[in-house]
């Protein structure tokens, strides 16, 4: 759960070259991971727009989620731009039916093959 908002935060701070797109499932958005994130960008990129900020993202959740609420993954999925949303009918976990791995392997195949990223 955390771990996806890290690698979230730190993807968009440029800290981890080479990341083309982030997927995460049931992360909750923690406002001072993205502090962290922003602390770093700042200290290597003073004065320059932050490209990292257009780094496709897809964050899902699971309506059944006992562990995070889903309005907090949506504003993780807010933060930073670009981001796409999914809910899902599970709960906290990758969704694994044919039609939601398809909705990802589309997400990563479009935001893979995209000349600008």
């Amino acid at each position: 759960s955390q771990g996806g908002t890290l690698a979230t935060a730190l993807a968009l701070s440029g800290k981890m070259n080479g990341v083309r797109a982030v997927v995460t499932a049931g992360a909750p958005y923690v406002r001072e991971a993205f502090d962290v994130a922003t602390g770093l960008y700042s200290e290597s990129n003073d004065n320059v727009e932050n490209k990292y900020l257009q780094i496709p993202k897809l964050h899902m959740a699971g309506e059944n989620d006992a562990l995070v609420a889903v309005d907090s993954t949506k504003k993780l999925c807010e933060e930073g731009g670009n981001g796409k949303f999914i809910l899902h009918e599970q709960g906290h976990l990758f969704p694994t039916r044919s039609a939601r791995v398809k909705e990802i392997m589309d997400f990563l195949q479009l935001s893979l093959s995209d000349s600008n990223c």
